[in-house]
């Protein structure tokens, strides 16, 4: 087993990896906890299912959110399950490369390194987001040219330029395709009088959503149950709901995309109207999202195939790359 890791923890999944074996794991950032005992039963999908067939004092919890862990113990010992799932011994005190969102505050940054290496990590080494993303599409970050690069997340969203191995300007926001999620579940409770779980939610998202409201006069049934009784009912719902509903959250990505391209110097302004711009993430499955943000700043959107893996092909070419990127881990250590 090699001793280098690359670790990509997110709102909605995580993912690790190395540079000789691939992907070991690409599952979602949950953990199932037996209240009684408070241990950790089961990560990831094996957590959802166990979850979904045992009794109640097992429960899912996801220990990370809006780009940062909100549960350090958890996030601890979900990552040292993940390094067992693995077949990474707490004795071999390996080294990790991690991702972290560059609107982490140095206390968030702290935090992720220290569950890493309670977990079992000898070493952790961080590098931006945006920059693994954008090594991960073979993007020349340490030449003197603009590259854009949007990551629309579960749990958090950030634009950036970047260039000679830097970020030039960031816009971020604490807000992703979980948010779109809620709107529409808070939207099927206040006029339908129904609640929804999230799984739900996020179908309901994925059949009649659209950023530019092409949906329009389409309905979806799904089961519910009402607010008064719990009672199990099947309700038809409207694209317009749930258009209406993300109506808002879709302005605010829009807008963190304008915030971020307004900054860069005219130079590197040039070079991304010639290049364009890479978005990747989740959320950028969003119907009709990369076509508006295009039409409203501009500049031609690149979308990537198997965008939600950019990042974590980054970390594992940083692996490979340790002495060279020196510098853009040193940076985001601050």
């Amino acid at each position: 087993m090699a001793s280098d890791f690359a670790l990509d923890i997110g709102t909605s999944s995580i993912r690790l990896a190395s540079s000789s074996d691939g992907i070991l794991f690409n599952e979602p950032t949950v953990a199932a906890i037996d209240t009684r005992s408070g241990e950790i039963a089961e990560i990831g999908y094996g957590a959802l299912e166990m979850v979904a067939h045992t009794s109640r004092h097992v429960v899912a919890f996801r220990p990370f959110s809006q780009g940062t862990t909100i549960d350090f113990d958890v996030t601890a010992r979900l990552l040292s399950g993940l390094f067992a799932r693995s077949s990474i011994s707490k004795f071999s005190r390996v080294r990790v490369v991690m991702s972290v969102p560059s609107l982490a505050t140095s206390i968030e940054r702290r935090a992720l390194r220290q569950a890493a290496i309670q977990a079992g990590a000898r070493e952790v080494s961080l590098i931006e987001a945006p920059i693994a993303a954008a090594i991960g599409m073979g993007l020349p970050v340490q030449d003197p040219v603009g590259s854009a690069v949007t990551l629309l997340g579960g749990g958090a969203s950030e634009s950036a330029l970047l260039s000679l191995g830097g970020i030039v300007t960031t816009s971020t926001r604490r807000q992703g395709g979980i948010n779109l999620d809620n709107a529409i579940a808070s939207a099927l409770r206040q006029q339908l009088n129904v609640v929804v779980s999230p799984t739900t939610a996020e179908q309901l998202k994925m059949a009649l959503a659209s950023a530019l409201g092409r949906t329009s006069g389409r309905f979806e049934v799904v089961t519910a149950r009402t607010v008064d009784s719990g009672a199990l009912v099947e309700v038809s719902v409207s694209a317009d709901l749930v258009n209406n509903a993300i109506r808002d959250l879709v302005n605010v990505t829009v807008r963190m995309v304008q915030d971020s391209l307004g900054g860069a110097p005219p130079d590197l302004s040039q070079d991304v109207s010639t290049r364009g711009m890479a978005v990747v993430g989740g959320h950028a499955q969003l119907a009709g999202l990369t076509e508006l943000i295009s039409t409203s700043t501009g500049v031609k959107v690149n979308v990537v195939e198997e965008s939600d893996l950019v990042v974590i092909r980054g970390l594992q070419l940083c692996l490979d790359e340790m002495s060279s990127l020196h510098s853009l881990f040193r940076d985001a250590d601050r």
